[in-house]
């Protein structure tokens, strides 16, 4: 957080007298506040502080929030532009518990909590004639602040648990046992998944739009992706959990596979069958602060427009890159704004703005190649870049792809190899689909070029058909982390062998890695005004 309070005193008795009077979620930055005293009246004051959650929600696609993720892993690494350290520093893994790249998952966690607990806390004693509406808010409400603690947990582990206003108005809480944050967030998002809708119509029970809006399967999810953690980070051996939930989204009906991957990103295909949760991205244009899809847009492009650092930031490294299969569609890589491909490495911008490039082997300027590398261009906005302001994509955090990997994964450690790579298979047949009628070669199905069966290497095959189908969508990070538990060194080695700058950066963390960088510091700014926390280890 940037300010030197606790959780308790920012977000404590007087901040939780405040919820957001606006209607729809799609409005990056709403405004109308007022006291819990005169809001709390009706079903429509409910779904409005309801979708006051989901503007919390935002933050998760922030710029601390995301390329830090992004940055850590050895997917993705910084442009050698970046003149702050700041905003680089994930990628050399140079954060502490003063560093705000680690600390803002803090602050994002508990404003979604703060309001879930207001509208849990208010909810049940409002007497609101839409009583479907009203069951609804709630268990949206338990999903979000279900989902919160979900990351605080996959961040810092420990964390304090706080379930309502008067928890929250303790000034000093320690940090709960990660196993009672796990339990209540198991309870929060069941109850979600039993109450909420399994689609939502085009508008809620108060005529506003329900684009983004969390449902059964967003619950389901969340379900599987925790007891995924518990099983693989924690050791727990809950896979057959972790199967059962993926597999709930899988057999509902009501998700699937885009034929084209690509297509699941652009803005014209929002609410398509395979985004199951997202951060919806409207495109409104008078908003500064929604830059998702700028942190991967070229800086050779120029869209700064004095934003500053952070634009134009993530490259894949070059083992990433070079580790598709030849002819994966999801590595294509062509030139200019309007290229339709997963990467793009050259050629213009839309305003006409071409890179300089100084070629050092052949000695000469080039203007047809990105300085720095290829980007990803998966996340394409709308205008192509014609405004830096404009963000029309929405930020992905479940897709039907995962439940359907997450399955695979689960029933390769439950023993059962043959479906795992059934399954594994279906994200390649899509993949070789290309646009949607292709009939591309690779990626081959796998085991049918003699790769080898047993558990491992289908383990090995999975993790990284993850990095590929869900490359820039802040999964890897926290896939090495949690297969460091079971396979140690697992972390490190990746890290250190795929992305130098983990250990050779500005100011030299050197080799080996230090084990307690796969856990984030607790931010000092929260220890300096409560002693009561209590600080991860090596930090």
């Amino acid at each position: 957080m940037r300010h030197n309070r606790s959780i308790a005193s920012s977000l404590g008795p007087a901040a939780l007298l405040v919820v957001c009077a606006c209607t729809d979620l799609l409005k990056e930055d709403p405004k109308g506040f007022t006291t819990t005293d005169t809001f709390y009246k009706t079903g429509a004051d409910l779904n409005s502080a309801t979708i006051a959650i989901y503007n919390a929600l935002r933050g998760l696609q922030g710029q601390a929030q995301w390329t830090t993720l992004e940055l850590a892993s050895d997917q993705a690494r910084a442009d050698t532009r970046e003149p702050n350290l700041g905003t680089s520093g994930p990628d050399f893994l140079i954060w502490d518990a003063s560093t705000g790249n680690t600390g803002a998952y803090w602050g994002t966690a508990y404003s979604i909590i703060t309001r879930a607990n207001l509208v849990l806390a208010n909810g049940p004693g409002i007497d609101a004639p839409n009583a479907q509406m009203k069951a609804y808010n709630l268990a949206e409400a338990k999903l979000l602040r279900g989902y919160a603690y979900l990351w605080l947990v996959k961040v810092y582990d420990d964390v304090p648990l706080l379930l309502s206003p008067a928890d929250q108005a303790n000034p000093r809480p320690t940090r709960t046992p990660v196993e009672q944050v796990d339990q209540a967030i198991i309870k929060d998002l069941t109850e979600a998944e039993a109450a909420l809708p399994t689609t939502w119509p085009s508008s809620d029970g108060y005529g506003n739009p329900t684009q983004g809006r969390v449902t059964k399967g967003a619950a389901q999810m969340a379900l599987a992706d925790l007891y995924q953690w518990r099983s693989s980070f924690m050791l727990k051996n809950e896979w057959q959990l972790a199967s059962d939930w993926a597999d709930s989204v899988i057999r509902s009906g009501v998700w699937g596979l885009n034929a084209d991957y690509l297509s699941t990103f652009l803005p014209k295909n929002k609410g398509n069958k395979e985004m199951i949760f997202v951060i919806t991205n409207s495109g409104v244009t008078t908003n500064t602060r929604s830059l998702f899809q700028l942190f991967y847009y070229p800086r050779d492009w120029g869209l700064d427009q004095g934003q500053g650092g952070g634009w134009g930031l993530i490259h894949p490294t070059n083992w990433f890159f070079n580790s598709y299969l030849p002819g994966d569609y999801r590595r294509g890589a062509d030139t200019g704004w309007a290229s339709t491909t997963a990467y793009v490495w050259g050629g213009c911008s839309v305003s006409g703005l071409c890179p300089t490039f100084n070629d050092t082997v052949k000695h000469v300027i080039r203007h047809d190649t990105l300085a720095d590398g290829p980007m990803p261009y998966k996340y394409r906005k709308s205008d192509n870049g014609v405004n830096w302001m404009l963000n029309d994509v929405d930020t992905p955090l479940y897709r039907f792809a995962e439940a359907i990997v997450m399955y695979a994964e689960a029933q390769n450690e439950l023993g059962n190899t043959g479906v795992a790579v059934q399954y594994l298979n279906m994200i390649r047949a899509r993949a070789r689909k290309g646009t949607g009628a292709e009939t591309r070669a690779e990626p081959h199905d796998y085991g049918t070029a003699g790769e080898p069966l047993d558990q491992l290497s289908v383990r090995d095959a999975i993790y990284m058909e993850r990095a590929w189908e869900f490359a820039f969508e802040a999964k890897r990070w926290f896939d090495l982390v949690r297969r460091d538990s079971r396979e140690s060194g697992f972390w490190r080695s990746s890290l250190e062998g795929h992305d130098s700058n983990s250990w050779n950066p500005l100011g030299g963390t050197g080799r080996p890695l230090p084990d307690f960088k796969k856990r984030f510091p607790i931010p000092q700014t929260q220890i300096n005004a409560n002693p009561a926390l209590t600080q991860n280890p090596g930090y």
